[in-house]
């Protein structure tokens, strides 16, 4: 009798919290891919563990096994036991974040014929051939019966692609006496080597440094200008710099101690990238690999620059939602076989199986992108922590305003703090608070001391940075004969007004209006519009500053990553600027020739009805304020209706600490994080009374547990996309993820629950 072997798998997605059991023919290891039939639909799933007791009601068989060999170990099953427990995430969610979509999409698996007999000469895909059949299990059963019978393969199309593909990698030849007359393209190509060293022809083509119909690389190679390399032999570092004392005992206790996570705690402009490359060196030196993760996409090309400048032979690759498809999948597989040295990514790279994963680096880690609240819901920071638990990883963090949570660990001696009080070869800008209500102004947005300085500034030739928090041309419309706000008919928010578009916009649902004549409600027709964003301080400074080239930063216009890119080159280009933006522009950007930041309406945050808009406020003027002076002298200028905020008093003086300290008490009488636990629990429903009933009922759940719980109450947004929402709050020191995890199960397609969110603003 054959022998059978029974398997715990877990599916791909579907927010499955538990295991299937499934049986095969054949032994297979933990953190293979296989095809299960899962509720009459083909699925993948992925091999967890052999099971120790078989249950008694009839097990399917597993229909098809995708890997020939594990792409995950068994620190990764660890990682994700331990995550789908602490966080509360479906485990099949887990799984689903672990690879690349592309890699379990059964529409790019494909059928592979070994032998004639089968009928078919070419591959084709797996859902092509379920279309031949009436009848989908004896399509199933046959397939296996090829299979089995060694007449075929599964196979990924774009794995096979990529596998197939060998890498060229070119560097210059070191001795470039005598060389011809070059074309430009060969010119742009030797200063691209020449600044990032060994590199692949593929990294060339993708990049549009030459055309592939170029002849100039055969060119090249026959005056031997440039010569192919063995990437394993030529690994070098380079363009090394002297680190200040700060910065030299930070490395050397990054280096020394790696038992606890590390908070680098610097200033802005304190060189703490470079503290990351000299503790990233010696391991990649040994073969190891480093992940650093940043918050934003915009991010990720200036990283990818900066340390290909330091580690220019090195392997450096980056993971992110904006990549192709085949990209992304490529990328995956380049890490997961350690066929890379070092990833840069957002927030979905933590969750990458890194093969010899030595060490996670988090920058700007108290920015808010790090909490995912959408789909799946987890925060960065506390997944990282897991995973230096499991895989003996050194862990940094690194901030100019860390979130208050870290900060307190770092306090309490559960992270280690490294200072960086000092900025590198440079002083902090010069900060001054403007007040808008004594100020002389020349415009409603602008007082004249900020236009002035605005001028000197342009005047010799340098840029200006002006931050404003919201993007559009005015924040709402307002009928003053009887003081109706336009809002959106899904949504409970008002309409903002873009003026080059001619449209009101829902910044939550994205709906357009036309801009209406009449008021609605009362038939008036004295409308005006209120408040501003970035086109308003657009067409506000091209009046003003005409023959001044004026950029603009926020979603609106930036629709693509490639606009992105663009827009960030253009930041670059010598000569003067103003460079209007959202938060889009308050981290990353080290442009030597800024020499002014202007914020304005700074009391929007300050005001906010959340636990931390206190902290958020600080963070968000300090960070913006930071990219004043990186290279040389800077100012910022803030303009406000409240400069006696005591917030005001901590910028001027660039201190985080008085903030830190302010907070921590505040947050400690009332009983927020870092003190307590806050879980939000959100409900949304288009029936407004099937919401209040739904809501007592997971309330009173909540409460037959002994967990004390306050709520329903109305959110800020009351109704977004046609759903009528509520919010339950449970604030507590110590709480029992088991009995949460109980109640989220039983609840999972009524309710959403976030665990010590950002803000209560969600």
């Amino acid at each position: 009798m054959e022998k059978l072997y029974y398997y715990e798998l877990i599916p791909f997605g579907g927010r499955l919290y538990n295991t299937y059991t499934f049986k095969s023919n054949n032994p297979l290891a933990v953190g293979q891919r296989v095809i299960v039939n899962l509720r009459n639909k083909l699925t993948s799933a992925l091999v967890y563990k052999q099971s120790e007791e078989i249950p008694n009601v009839k097990i399917k068989e597993i229909e098809f096994i995708l890997d020939e060999k594990p792409l995950i170990d068994a620190n990764h099953i660890k990682f994700i036991e331990k995550t789908a427990e602490d966080l509360l995430i479906p485990i099949s969610e887990i799984v689903k974040m672990m690879f690349p979509s592309t890699s379990n999409d059964l529409f790019r698996i494909r059928i592979v014929p070994l032998n004639p007999m089968v009928g078919f000469d070419k591959p084709i895909f797996l859902n092509d051939y379920f279309r031949k059949f009436k009848n989908k299990s004896e399509a199933r059963k046959k397939l296996k019966n090829l299979i089995d019978s060694n007449l075929v393969e599964l196979e990924s199309y774009t794995k096979k692609q990529r596998t197939n593909k060998k890498s060229v990698y070119i560097g210059l030849n070191k001795n470039l006496d005598g060389v011809p007359n070059i074309s430009k393209t060969a010119d742009k190509l030797i200063n691209y080597l020449r600044i990032n060293g060994v590199v692949s022809l593929e990294e060339i083509y993708s990049k549009n440094i030459i055309k592939k119909s170029s002849s100039t690389i055969d060119t090249l190679f026959k005056h031997k200008v440039i010569v192919e390399k063995n990437l394993k032999n030529t690994k070098t570092i380079s363009n090394t710099v002297d680190l200040t004392d700060e910065q030299e005992k930070a490395v050397e206790n990054i280096k020394k101690f790696k038992d606890k996570p590390h908070l680098l705690y610097g200033v802005t402009g304190s060189g703490k990238t470079e503290v990351f490359f000299d503790i990233a060196q010696p391991l990649l030196e040994r073969g190891k690999k480093v992940l650093i993760l940043v918050p934003e996409i915009s991010l990720t090309p200036q990283m990818f620059t900066r340390i290909k400048k330091r580690f220019a032979s090195y392997k450096v690759i980056t993971y992110h939602s904006n990549l192709k498809p085949k990209e992304r999948l490529n990328n995956w597989y380049d890490l997961v076989n350690g066929e890379m040295d070092v990833l840069i990514g957002t927030r979905s790279s933590i969750w990458m199986p890194i093969k010899d994963l030595e060490m996670i680096i988090i920058d700007e880690q108290h920015d808010d992108s790090f909490y995912q609240d959408e789909q799946v819901i987890y925060d960065t920071m506390r997944v990282s922590e897991i995973r230096k638990e499991i895989e003996d990883l050194n862990l940094v963090f690194a901030s100019a305003t860390p979130r208050l949570n870290e900060l307190i660990k770092a306090k309490n001696g559960d992270y280690y703090l490294q200072k960086l009080e000092k900025r590198y070869l440079t002083k902090m800008p010069d900060v001054e608070v403007i007040d808008m209500k004594k100020e002389k102004k020349v415009s409603w947005l602008f007082s004249k001391k900020t236009l002035v300085n605005i001028k000197e500034i342009l005047d010799q030739q340098n840029k200006v940075i002006i931050f404003t928090p919201t993007r559009g041309h005015s924040n709402y419309v307002l009928c003053t004969d009887c003081g109706h706000v336009f809002k959106c008919d899904d949504c409970d928010v008002s309409l903002t007004y873009h003026k080059s578009e001619e449209k009101l916009e829902c910044h939550y649902c994205g709906k357009d209006y036309q801009i209406p004549q009449k008021c609605e409600k009362c038939g008036g027709y004295n409308l005006q519009t209120r408040g501003y964003g970035t086109e308003r301080v657009v067409n506000e400074m091209v009046k003003f500053f005409p023959s001044t080239e004026v950029l603009r930063v926020d979603r609106t216009v930036i629709n693509s990553f490639d606009d992105l890119k663009k827009t960030f080159k253009r930041f670059y280009d010598k000569g003067p600027k103003i460079i209007v933006g959202t938060k889009m522009i308050t981290k990353g950007l080290d442009i030597s020739d800024l020499k002014l930041v202007v914020i304005m309406d700074s009391d929007r945050y300050s005001y906010f009805p959340d636990y931390r808009s206190y902290e958020t406020t600080a963070s968000l003027i300090m960070q913006v304020a930071g990219r004043a002076g990186r290279k040389g002298s800077g100012k910022v200028l803030i303009q406000t209706f409240n400069p006696e905020d005591e917030i005001f008093h901590a910028i001027k003086n660039h201190d985080y600490n008085l903030i830190a300290k302010k907070e921590f008490a505040k947050r400690e009488k009332y009983g927020y994080p870092p003190f307590s636990n806050l879980i939000l629990i959100m409900l949304k429903d288009k029936d407004k009374n099937k919401l209040e009933q739904k809501a007592q009922i997971i309330k009173n759940e909540f409460k037959n547990l002994n967990i004390n719980i306050n709520g329903p109450i109305d959110p800020l947004i009351k109704k977004i996309k046609g759903e009528y929402r509520k919010q339950l709050i449970i604030k507590q020191k110590d709480i029992s993820k088991k009995d949460l995890l109980t109640i989220q199960k039983k609840y999972d397609n009524d309710m959403k629950l976030f665990l010590n969110p950002p803000t209560t603003f969600l």
